[in-house]
């Protein structure tokens, strides 16, 4: 469906969506974002936002993430879901949405990355980002986003918080997004906070910046910041714009495990050419948080019981090691 006739189509029946499923409730199934006027207050009309959502067997989250799109009420947005050709009930879940979507497809593709940058080249927004098919944006996200990138603001990305949800029953947690400085963004090892599905950013970054680095499995949301940010600042919005399902079939349900050591084997790949004081001092912080720091605290609790094994562990800490990464 055209976006003229989705805009025309909200702007009058909010709640025209499918009806949600008799055991949900809540965001966003029984609630949804109060309809706006169709242009901002004193400024331009409401800029189009592309939401893209990559999904491959998610039918037991992706109508969520659908209808937290939808259910924002934005009047200018640019809806676009690729399926990796999915088996379980997920086509059946997007083509429930159709004639709210500005396009869809279930397709064989070459993994999360492309089936993003497949989006990315259909996509008209003037603010773009990504949603994965296990998260779901907040009451007034885009709003929000679209007061704070729109024409005239002088910001060209940011980001929010993100409440993390697991499904083991154990406690949310919310996650605090906060940018810095490239150089703080590149020491991921005093902790990472970034969170991908609370990142948006102006289509004057897209044309500078381009597609997603599909040969990554991990890490393409970092690589992606990274360079965004060796030309433009991120502007931090101190509220939580999404939520993400944290589960088994979750890429960093291993804590991060695999994220991180991808991190680690291409982490010098961003920095400054050798010999420069700047790469040497993102060494040395690497080699202090990632190596010396973490033997400190086991050879801490290593001296209260077996002091023999504790100063065995301190000669190996302050020797060489020139394998380390």
């Amino acid at each position: 469906m055209p976006n003229e006739e989705l805009e025309g189509l909200f702007a009058e029946a909010p709640s025209v969506l499918p009806p949600a499923p008799k055991d949900k409730s809540g965001w966003p199934w029984t609630e949804e974002t109060s309809v706006s006027p169709t242009s901002a207050p004193g400024r331009d009309p409401w800029p189009r936002i592309s939401v893209i959502t990559p999904s491959f067997n998610q039918d037991k989250f992706i109508e969520q993430t659908i209808r937290s799109v939808l259910l924002q009420n934005y009047p200018n947005l640019e809806y676009i879901v690729i399926d990796g050709g999915s088996t379980d009930g997920s086509v059946n879940i997007i083509r429930k949405y159709e004639p709210y979507l500005a396009y869809w497809v279930s397709e064989r593709d070459r993994g999360q990355s492309h089936a993003i940058n497949k989006g990315f080249a259909l996509a008209t927004g003037d603010i773009m980002c990504w949603l994965n098919s296990d998260d779901y944006l907040l009451p007034d996200a885009l709003f929000t986003v679209a007061e704070s990138l729109g024409k005239g603001t002088g910001n060209f990305a940011l980001l929010g918080h993100c409440l993390y949800i697991p499904d083991d029953g154990s406690a949310l947690i919310e996650a605090k997004g906060r940018y810095e400085s490239l150089e703080r963004l590149l020491q991921f090892w005093k902790g990472y906070t970034m969170p991908q599905s609370s990142i948006f950013w102006r289509r004057e970054v897209f044309e500078l910046i381009g597609y997603l680095d599909e040969s990554l499995h991990y890490t393409m949301d970092f690589d992606y910041w990274v360079r965004i940010a060796r030309h433009y600042d991120f502007l931090n919005i101190d509220r939580p714009l999404s939520g993400a399902n944290y589960h088994k079939a979750a890429k960093t349900w291993d804590g991060f495990r695999r994220y991180n050591q991808e991190l680690r084997q291409r982490a010098r790949l961003y920095w400054p050419s050798a010999p420069s004081l700047a790469h040497y001092r993102l060494l040395l912080s690497m080699y202090t948080h990632m190596v010396v720091l973490p033997r400190v605290r086991r050879l801490s609790a290593l001296a209260r019981y077996y002091p023999r094994r504790a100063w065995s562990l301190l000669m190996r800490t302050l020797a060489p090691h020139t394998s380390e990464n």
